[in-house]
């Protein structure tokens, strides 16, 4: 599904946002990669049935990266996330 390639082709972007972050030490930079990760990952949840689809599995681990990338770089900015709301 396209919003699940573009969800998978803007993690894969996330090392090189790093990179980037601590070379030019501009936070905005991230900010907006975080932005972008929220906003497609929304429209992935929206457009892609995870639980109980044939792609269940390979859909849960992209809720889990997009997870882990979203507590990473909210961290770097040194910004604290929930667990639950």
């Amino acid at each position: 599904h396209p919003s699940e390639m573009s969800l998978g082709l803007h993690l894969r972007r996330f090392p090189e946002i790093l990179e980037t972050f601590a070379q030019d030490l501009l936070p905005h930079r991230l900010c907006e990669y975080l932005y972008h990760l929220a906003e497609k990952f929304n429209a992935f949840f929206r457009d892609c049935r995870v639980e109980g689809s044939p792609e269940e599995h390979s859909r849960l681990l992209l809720c889990e990266l997009t997870s882990k990338v979203l507590r990473q770089g909210l961290e770097i900015l040194g910004l604290k996330t929930v667990d639950r709301l």
